[in-house]
């Protein structure tokens, strides 16, 4: 209730992605900056990411129930998918553009420290009421596995 009296109704939620951006802190003052959260559509297309399908003697045996999941394809899409910017330079001082790329050509501790800043961020965001928008590989056995990260945008 308001200081009037009158009855004021809470603000009605979006029913649309925000579009936000989040900066995440790196080792060496680098940062990575990622989407608040994802849309459906690219919830959706990382939850497909890295499915390679049921294997041909599951498929044989009539059980088709076993995905198979190519974990290295689903990572990669998950940092394509996430990642909008980043502080990293080339040689010469001049900024490197975020491409599939240039995420594909990152030093695997590199890649694992942004994947390790992005788990942070989407746990914080689960935790704050947001909706699931990112996690951990999809499981391998079950087609309904929710991955809760979208698709990729370069």
């Amino acid at each position: 209730m308001s200081q009037n009296g009158t009855v004021t109704a809470p603000p009605k939620r979006s029913r649309f992605a925000s579009g936000a951006a989040v900066t995440l802190p790196l080792s060496e003052g680098d940062w990575v900056l990622v989407h608040a959260e994802l849309t459906y559509g690219q919830q959706r297309r990382l939850a497909s990411a890295g499915l390679t399908g049921v294997p041909a003697a599951l498929a044989e045996q009539g059980q088709g129930q076993g995905l198979t999941v190519d974990l290295a394809a689903y990572d990669i899409e998950r940092l394509c998918m996430w990642v909008m910017d980043w502080s990293f330079t080339d040689g010469d001082g001049g900024h490197i553009v975020v491409s599939r790329e240039r995420i594909e050509a990152l030093h695997p501790d590199t890649a694992a420290e942004i994947q390790k800043a992005l788990d942070a961020h989407v746990a914080a965001s689960e935790g704050k009421g947001g909706s699931p928008t990112g996690g951990s590989a999809p499981a391998a056995t079950s087609s309904s596995a929710r991955p809760s990260a979208g698709a990729g945008r370069r």
